[in-house]
């Protein structure tokens, strides 16, 4: 499984390396064009990568990994095919941007699979061995592309993928299992996708074609301002969307923040050098496309070799003591090659050595930049997170090769050497960046997997014999805004808690997303309807929801911040009361005021301290049939027994989220813990 997702990956950045090499032949098929013009080959691509890269993690998450890794493969392969044969510029840069559509289907999906099929002591080293595939390929990118370029042009840098995409997908289909991320099944935020997308369209527009236009043109300060609007606009749908982009729980994980921004420097540092070197070696030194792509062999080696070995290391001393000094040295590569690269040719003595660094500060740079992004993030959200840091890398990428395009221009022989030795410069800025960056990151102590348990005892399974048949009571079966059955504003006189019904609203919970955050300011009451919460004070587990339990009452009332963090155990809905309407029944009828605040002072009277320990919590089997005719119920019944030997079980029979929670009603848990919740369709 781990030779499949990294043979994934390596299809995917070989392709980078690969185009890189071919773009000064595809200059000499269009003569016409300019630089500026022909990045677009390169920034259609990332671009595309980037936005969708996020909106393809999401949907690994919810479709299924081996089911997004073979798509992916499979529309990366024919958007090659479709380059290959592209007749115009034009037409290139759409059929990259098909290319880009599946390898951002393809690099989440591999990378899930690896992370998701190790322990969290072991992820670090896999994650460094997906990393070092991708090296590998940077490594054997350029020669394979120096050679299939020479010997029949560009078209053949994309036609390489066919035969290496079609052995990915005979050999996905073979060995791979699917897999996905519990609880979630929310389509992510397409529309933000795209907005993003045009936004860094507009931002690459702006910046490349800047010199044409004057930086103060018309036209180049309105392509800035439409990125500008359009980035704004993607951080509202952001805000608005039930599945954004870019999961809030992510955000609040500092080594994941640091690592990001960390990789988008890194990136754009990473694409300027390495179409710098490539220009460098065939319009400086005039080496023919194979010897160019073969000189940049020794740095991609290097980097898969250091790449493997310190991921372990990282994860066991801290990241900031090689990743700080990887970033140096990275520099210091690129200082070297500014300084000693000359005029005439001279591998050996100028650029080998340099090759020999940049291969270091690469190994032990972006590869622990990814390990450190990942190592906090809980498993069910692994794809997301390595497309976030897969997305950097690109934006990265996009803004690196945009800015060198502008300090390059249109280079002749005579500014062509010192507008190469300012794109080394870029990238020696970049990289002592980088290292500043990472200094926060230490040792990382990765999150437990979505399906663990959270207390180290092993858990108890409780449930009193079933009774003779479940009554469907209100507090589970009324998905509606009806409050009759809340003793908090039951008992309100008619019109006011009509009042409060109005306003009230049904809030879907996705299993793992918080509902409030212990600090936000308050606001409205909850009452849980259906599934599972949990309470957490100061990041510890107090108590756990369920239906009819209402919480925020206090700060319905006074507006204080929320004292805790509830969050979904598993997908639950919620009653909203919002703290408008309460405000405008108390201040319009005083008997309601009188009686609401007394309900309030009876619940805080007699609430459990929050110093007490959680009670033992019951858990919830589900066996879940993956096709049709699995034997479920045989299933469940020999779990059933063996587990019996030594705990209280009960089998409750196929069930679904609604019919599992009106189970634990009847058996007397409808306020009580429980665990998590049975899948849809199985058998508890």
């Amino acid at each position: 499984m781990l030779l499949v997702a990294c043979f994934g990956a390596f299809l995917a950045f070989l392709d980078a390396t690969v185009v890189n090499v071919a773009f000064p032949s595809i200059r000499e098929s269009f003569p016409t064009v300019s630089i500026g013009g022909l990045s677009w080959v390169l920034n259609a691509y990332n671009i595309v990568f980037a936005a969708f890269l996020i909106v393809f993690g999401r949907l690994t998450d919810l479709i299924g990994r081996r089911r997004s890794f073979i798509g992916g493969v499979a529309v990366f392969t024919l958007g090659s095919v479709l380059c290959g044969a592209a007749p115009t510029v034009e037409m290139l840069v759409v059929f990259r941007v098909v290319q880009a559509l599946g390898a951002a289907a393809l690099v989440p999906a591999s990378l899930a699979l690896v992370i998701a099929a190790f322990p969290g002591e072991r992820r670090a080293h896999a994650i460094g061995l997906w990393g070092a595939s991708a090296a590998v390929a940077a490594g054997l990118g350029p020669p394979i592309g120096g050679a299939l370029t020479q010997v029949g042009g560009w078209r053949w840098a994309f036609l390489v993928n066919l035969p290496f995409g079609l052995a990915a997908l005979w050999s996905a289909r073979r060995q791979l299992v699917e897999s996905r991320a519990p609880g979630r099944r929310t389509l992510p935020d397409l529309a933000g996708a795209a907005t993003l997308a045009a936004s860094l369209a507009l931002l690459n527009l702006g910046i490349v074609k800047g010199t044409d236009w004057g930086w103060t043109g018309t036209a180049t300060l309105a392509s800035l301002a439409g990125a500008v609007v359009l980035f704004a606009g993607f951080v509202l749908s952001s805000r608005r969307h039930r599945s954004p982009l870019v999961d809030p729980t992510l955000l609040r994980l500092r080594s994941f923040d640091i690592g990001s921004a960390a990789t988008v420097v890194a990136g754009f540092g990473f694409y300027a050098y390495l179409l710098t070197n490539i220009l460098w070696l065939q319009y400086v030194w005039g080496y023919d496309v194979l010897r160019a792509g073969l000189a940049l062999v020794p740095g991609a080696v290097v980097a898969a070799i250091v790449a493997s070995r310190l991921g372990p290391l990282a994860e066991r001393f801290g990241y900031r003591w090689f990743v700080v000094p990887g970033a140096i040295i990275w520099a210091g590569a690129y200082l070297w090659y500014h300084q000693r690269v000359g005029l005439e040719p001279a591998f050996w003595s100028a650029w080998m050595p340099g090759q020999v660094l940049s291969g270091i500060g690469v190994g032990a740079t972006l590869p622990l930049l990814g390990s450190a992004s990942l190592a906090a993030v809980p498993g069910g959200r692994y794809a997301t997170a390595s497309a976030v840091n897969s997305s950097a890398r690109q934006l990265g990428g996009v803004l690196g090769i945009a800015i060198l395009v502008v300090v390059l221009g249109n280079p002749t022989a005579e500014t062509a050497v010192a507008a190469f030795r300012s794109g080394w410069v870029l990238s020696i800025v970049a990289f002592l960046v980088v290292a500043l960056v990472a200094i926060p990151l230490g040792r990382i102590r990765s999150a437990p997997d979505a399906e663990a348990v959270e207390d180290e005892r092993p858990p108890k399974v409780f449930a009193p014999d079933p009774p003779p048949e479940w009554a469907v009571t209100p507090a589970v079966s009324a998905l509606s805004t009806d409050l009759g059955d809340v003793p908090l504003v039951a008992a309100l006189p008619e019109a006011a808690r009509r009042r409060v019904e109005s306003a009230s609203r049904l809030v879907e919970v996705p299993a793992g997303q918080d509902l409030v955050r212990e600090g936000d300011p308050g606001g409205s009451a909850f009452v849980v309807r259906r599934g599972r919460l949990e309470v957490f004070v100061g990041g510890r587990r107090i108590r756990e929801l369920g239906p009819g339990a209402v919480l925020g009452e206090l700060a319905l009332l006074t507006g204080e911040p929320r004292s805790a963090t509830v969050r979904a155990r598993r997908d639950a809905t919620v009653l909203e009361l919002p703290r408008e309407a309460l405000e405008g029944v108390l201040e319009s009828d005083a008997q309601a005021s009188r009686f609401l605040l007394g309900q309030v002072a009876e619940r805080l009277r007699t609430a459990a301290p929050p110093s007490a320990p959680p009670p033992e919590r019951p858990t919830v089997v589900s066996v879940v049939g993956v096709h049709p005719g699995a034997p479920v119920d045989e299933v469940a019944s020999a779990l059933t027994a063996r587990m019996g030997t030594h705990l209280d079980v009960v089998q409750l029979g196929r069930v679904d989220p609604d019919r599992l929670a009106r189970a634990e009603v009847g058996h007397g848990r409808g306020g009580r813990p429980a665990g998590a919740g049975a899948g849809r369709g199985g058998r508890a």
